[in-house]
């Protein structure tokens, strides 16, 4: 039990330690990124202040494009969703309308018991895929 628990706090400790840090550095402003990243590589290289400088205002640049990066993928990323949101309503609405025609044919063809028969197998199939998506999920 001991262990359990011991196991459960160093997770807990681990997940919050990690959020934080990720926090941190999206609160920071592409230039003190870059002065982060700078300062550390200059110290773990030797640099001196003119390479600083240099790699700083790289960083800085290349940050920045990162961001903007990624702000144009989440945008497209929105919009790709949004369009295949109203492709699917398109094609459900075909679907609905199909199904419609095809109930219209088939009261033509079958009796109104047969037809009556027939909306209850439609419904017991649909209520198995409802059924089997569910369990796939």
């Amino acid at each position: 039990m001991k262990k359990i628990f011991l196991l459960l706090m160093l997770f807990v400790g681990v997940t919050t330690f990690a959020q934080e840090r990720g926090e941190r550095r999206s609160d920071m402003s592409s230039e003190e990124m870059a002065k982060l990243r700078a300062d550390r590589l200059g110290m773990q290289l030797d640099l001196n202040a003119e390479q600083i400088a240099k790699l700083q205002a790289y960083y800085a640049k290349e940050i920045e494009d990162q961001r903007e990066n990624a702000s144009e993928r989440r945008k497209e990323t929105k919009e790709a969703r949004e369009k295949l949101s109203e492709e699917r309503a398109e094609m459900m609405e075909d679907r609905k309308e199909k199904m419609a025609e095809q109930d219209k044919k088939l009261k033509e063809i079958l009796t109104p018991e047969q037809f009556i028969k027939y909306q209850a197998l439609q419904e017991k199939r649909m209520k198995g895929r409802k059924d089997g998506m569910r369990r796939n999920k």
